[in-house]
């Protein structure tokens, strides 16, 4: 998103689980060629980095994120994602640089990250490596000097005054988006436009997808044709991320959705909230999920780190953070790394500024070695590439997450004190802790301040990285 979250209301609508389609929208479903598509291997074991192209470098540019493509790299990611590039509106700007959500023109570059040639570049070197690109797409608004604005006045949402409108939430209320104005997607050209204008990103530049933001702004009509147009486009693999959480979103063809239940659910926990009431809402949203399915998973993005804290900050030090990423990456679905979050580094990123990531943070080799470990066992090990979850009790479930993915079990202290329990459901005794490499001797498990440990029996769940 652009700017604060949207009103806990709207949130709240985020996270609302949709009903089951009618039997004549199932038909229709089944009629579509890509609506039940298998799955690439590529997108089923990607780990996301996304990159603020401001902050990632002292340059703030393209050739900053391809110097920086070894960092990436090492940190276990496969898939960069970087915030949009279109170039940044004029007119009703926000802080100094404005929101890099508000986009000018949509088949244009923002001057400030380089040329046209530049982003090709950088679309070469990461494929060279073997990896995969997706950009940040806004159909929802552009900025109130978006070429279509005078070319196109038709397609925009017009307020009581005529003027287009600032975006209006999926309650019908105003936003305070004083710095864009609404598309129009119950109209049939604009919903073939924006279709047309992301096709040509695809086939222009060899992208690899699309994160959406703000995903559940714009009408369902406009989902329901889009995914489909847009993978018979390229007849290749493309991944599409929606930043929305409602599970319609797959059925519309989405392989990613955002899991701000989970997150902010986690959030609480850490403030002292029941860990138990954390592992059902999971449970409940795994049971749910459309086949093919998949959340994102997180503890911190370009929203959270500005307006928010880092999560460093946010769950109580460098021990905290780590324990919470376990526990929320190691969740059936995708994980995504965020500038700075595999050195911890403390710092809010603006949205509407330039706050290069200082990179040189205390140790640095292995903290970045952590995060690589546990992003790894997502993408080598079988026990995390399927979609198997179930929670496991423990002598401590107030304090201690715990579950259960295939034949490893999750084991996460989230207090800022010592603890020891037992575990049903899973025999500890014996088994590996793939992040220490200790084997477990008897059945209590001793737990330190945000204490975590994955556990695999020999031979259980495959080969391990």
């Amino acid at each position: 998103m652009i700017r604060m979250r949207f009103p806990l209301a709207i949130a709240a609508a985020c996270l609302v689980l949709a009903a089951p389609p009618s039997a004549g929208q199932a038909r229709r479903a089944a009629h579509r060629p890509h609506a039940a598509r298998p799955r690439p291997s590529w997108i089923a074991s990607s780990v996301l980095y996304e990159v603020n192209i401001r902050d990632f470098s002292p340059t703030g540019d393209f050739k900053g994120v391809m110097l920086g493509l070894d960092r990436i790299q090492a940190a276990g990611a496969n898939v960069l994602w970087l915030m949009p590039i279109n170039p940044v509106g004029v007119v009703n700007r926000k802080g100094t640089l404005g929101s890099p959500y508000a986009s000018r023109d949509y088949r244009a570059i923002e001057p400030s990250f380089g040329t046209a040639a530049d982003f090709r570049a950088l679309v070469r070197a990461v494929h060279a490596r073997g990896m995969k690109i997706i950009i940040d797409w806004v159909p929802d608004h552009t900025s109130p000097d978006n070429v279509w604005v005078k070319s196109h006045p038709e397609y925009y949402v017009r307020a009581a005054s005529g003027a287009p409108s600032v975006p209006i939430d999926p309650q019908g209320k105003p936003t305070d988006w004083t710095d864009v104005v609404q598309l129009d997607f119950h109209k049939a050209v604009t919903r073939q436009a924006m279709i047309d204008v992301m096709r040509w990103w695809l086939r222009t530049y060899d992208l690899d997808g699309f994160r959406v933001d703000a995903a559940g702004f714009v009408p369902d009509v406009f989902w329901r044709e889009a995914p489909v147009a847009l993978r018979r486009s390229v007849h290749r693999p493309i991944l599409l991320l929606a930043e929305w959480a409602e599970l319609k979103m797959h059925r519309f063809g989405f392989d990613l959705t955002y899991p701000w239940d989970s997150y902010g659910r986690l959030k609480d926990v850490w403030r002292g909230a029941d860990a138990s009431g954390w592992l059902r809402s999971e449970k409940a949203v795994m049971d749910s999920m459309p086949a093919g399915g998949m959340r994102m998973r997180f503890t911190t993005n370009h929203d959270e780190t500005a307006w928010d804290k880092p999560p460093v900050i946010l769950f109580g030090g460098s021990a905290g953070a780590r324990a919470a990423f376990v526990a929320e990456v190691l969740l059936p679905g995708r994980p995504l790394l965020y500038d700075g979050q595999e050195v911890e580094s403390p710092q809010t990123l603006r949205l509407f500024e330039q706050d290069s990531v200082v990179w040189n943070q205390p140790d640095t080799t292995a903290t970045r070695a952590f995060y690589r470990q546990v992003v790894t066992l997502t993408r080598t090990d079988p026990a995390f590439l399927g979609r198997d979850f179930a929670p496991l009790a423990t002598s401590d479930s107030a304090d201690v997450i715990a579950y259960r993915r295939g034949g490893a079990a999750v084991i996460v202290n989230t207090r800022a004190h010592d603890t020891r329990i037992t575990v049903s459901g899973f025999a500890v005794n014996g088994a590996h802790d793939l992040l220490s490499g200790a084997v477990v001797q008897g059945d209590t498990l001793a737990l330190p301040a945000y204490g975590k440990l994955v556990l695999e029996r020999t031979g259980d769940a495959g080969a391990r990285p």
